[in-house]
């Protein structure tokens, strides 16, 4: 093992009581268990530190998996030293000690297994066991460190994760040896200070690598950190996170919450195009070089990661220059339309060309556009268009007339960058495989063109069959249901083809609270008749609720339009108002509270 760096943790009176743990992999094991007890303030009044439950789940749970490689074979070991400091104990204490290993032992094991946890030196000190190197002999490290290539990587684990994790396991370690220090210096321990302003004059970074080569494999760290040090690439290897940084925070402002997932790609990569995870850092990193460069270019040069983040959010799909750049300039835009697909016309000519005032008109659905709103638009449409094309120099953005999207290789590009950041990127197949819960909660925060084209194909994997338009029709009346979010939910209906359910499953659908009226629509439509009694008075309230204008247009129109409904309601408009409160209390209020109806 490496030169002792720290002292008085007690581990010569713990092994002259523990003889046992003398073997090469327990003897490290009680070194590093002493070790960061001992860091993290443990009480060395008997001579060895004393473990307490919170600090025997932290150092179980989070210490060791930072900075520990051991064998699957050693790994009892570490819960062993912790069993025995805890056997010096009586009563109660020693069974609250005890107990609190139990408990963590699960946990411990794996978190030492996964991969997620891993770090540079544990990586490398795994891979060196492996190939039967001996991790006790700096010469055999530094001689299988010089006969490595390049940096490998754990399937399903990627180079920018191995760093991330590996920086943070040095920020945590730099600070439990600076604290330790700083409160030796303090209130100087009876047993004497951890460590040694010797030891703190060479470095707590100094410190820090010899610490872990003791815990991984004799000169590992050492190596890493010099001779070896492209094995193990740090920050400045990765230039893409900056804008692997900047999606998430656009992920963020619209979810909220790195594990919402966004949609799958319109489109798969190109299976003649193997997606290989070095090539995607490359490109990545070209990417971020172009988003770079563009942020101090015009007023949208710095909206190149909004746009890159927009096209993804929207599976995929192309994106009018014109219309996002009306929403830039605060242009009113028909919230039906603000996600809408774009057609891709016929290559044209790469110079740009603002749309006609009548297909400015349908972009944005509003009507009385004219060429003078045309000439407005004109100068922040070219300004926009640039952008978009400084993007697609990298050949993972493309425009087409007035479209502009990613390419299926920059939709796997954008994918990585989100991915890094552990944003929820699920492919095609893996929304196909969620339970139908799971698919409606998603689905419900996103476009509808989208949400749509992935409820379909989800059915389609299923065959279209009765029991799956069941499952998925039961799901979109009971996810979010008396939330906020009930109606967005409830939205959903209206972006699948239900004329295509089978007839049984819609006759299943009756009796569903939300499901029931639009069922019986459709039933209807195709010459069925229904027994009236079996659909729920809430499910028609619905129906009628998300029928209504809610906030769009004039009040006199929306006011009228509740007027019409109410009209055929089975005791006019108060019983109406008192069906749908009773059905969705939110989604009532948002839409008749503006018209001065008040809720019973």
């Amino acid at each position: 093992m490496a030169e002792i760096v720290l002292t008085n943790t007690g581990l010569a009176a713990f092994l002259e009581a523990s003889p046992e743990f003398r073997g090469p992999g327990s003897l490290r094991a009680a070194d590093a268990v002493l070790s960061l007890l001992a860091l993290r303030g443990a009480d060395r009044g008997t001579g060895v530190p004393e473990p307490t439950p919170g600090l025997v789940r932290r150092l179980l749970v989070e210490d060791l998996p930072a900075f520990v490689c051991a064998a699957p074979e050693e790994l009892a070991a570490y819960p062993a030293v912790l069993r025995a400091l805890a056997g010096r104990f009586d009563g109660e204490r020693r069974a609250r000690v005890e107990g609190v290993i139990g408990e963590a032992v699960g946990d411990f094991e794996r978190a030492m297994g996964d991969p997620g946890n891993l770090t540079w030196p544990r990586w490398y000190a795994q891979l060196l066991r492996a190939d039967g190197t001996d991790p006790d002999d700096p010469a055999a490290v530094r001689a299988w460190l010089a006969g490595l290539g390049g940096p490998p990587v754990p399937d399903g684990v990627r180079r920018a994760d191995l760093m991330g994790r590996t920086a943070l396991a040095d920020v945590l370690l730099a600070e439990a040896l600076t604290r330790a220090y700083v409160r030796d210096a303090e209130e100087p321990p009876p047993a004497g200070p951890v460590l040694t302003d010797h030891d703190v004059a060479q470095g707590i970074r100094t410190v820090a690598a010899a610490l872990l080569d003791r815990w991984t494999a004799a000169g590992l760290a050492e190596g890493l950190a010099g001779e070896y040090a492209h094995l193990a690439p740090g920050p400045d290897d990765f230039p893409h996170l900056g804008l692997a940084d900047a999606l998430l925070d656009e992920h963020l402002d619209y979810y909220g919450d790195p594990a919402e997932p966004l949609p799958p790609p319109e489109e798969d990569p190109d299976p003649g195009d193997p997606v290989d995870a070095a090539d995607l850092e490359k490109e990545a990193d070209a990417l971020a070089a172009a988003v770079d460069s563009l942020a101090d270019e015009g007023p949208y040069g710095g909206e190149a990661a909004h746009l890159l983040y927009t096209l993804y959010q929207r599976g995929c799909s192309a994106e009018s220059v014109a219309r996002r750049a009306a929403e830039f300039e605060d242009w009113p835009v028909d919230p039906a339309l603000e996600d809408a697909p774009v057609r891709l016309p016929p290559p044209t000519s790469p110079a740009y060309s603002t749309p006609t005032a009548d297909e400015l008109a349908r972009l944005l659905g509003a009507s009385g556009i004219g060429d003078a709103d045309r000439a407005r638009l004109d100068k922040p449409a070219h300004e926009l268009a640039a952008v978009v094309d400084r993007l697609a120099a990298t050949g993972l953005v493309f425009r087409r007339g007035d479209a502009y999207g990613l390419t299926p290789r920059g939709s796997a590009v954008v994918r990585y960058l989100l991915a890094v950041r552990r944003v929820a990127v699920p492919d095609a197949a893996e929304a196909a495989a969620w339970d139908a819960p799971a698919l409606v909660a998603a689905a419900t925060g996103w476009p509808p063109a989208v949400a749509g084209r992935v409820l379909a194909a989800w059915l389609r994997a299923r065959g279209d069959a009765a029991d799956a338009w069941k499952e998925l029709l039961g799901a979109l009346g009971t996810v979010n249901a008396g939330t906020s979010e009930a109606a967005a939910t409830r939205a959903l209906l209206g972006v699948l083809d239900l004329s295509t359910a089978p007839a049984h499953a819609l006759r299943h659908a009756l009796a569903d609270p939300v499901a029931g009226a639009r069922a019986e629509a459709v039933l209807r439509a195709r010459g069925e008749q229904v027994d009236q009694t079996l659909v729920p008075v809430g499910a028609r309230a619905l129906h009628v609720l998300d029928g209504l204008p809610g906030k769009r247009g004039p009040l006199e129109s929306r006011r009228g339009a509740f007027d019409a409904a109410a009209a055929g309601w089975p005791g006019g408009s108060a019983a109406l108002v008192a069906a749908m409160a009773a059905a969705d209390p939110h989604e009532t209020a948002r839409v008749l509270g503006p018209l001065g109806i008040n809720l019973p």
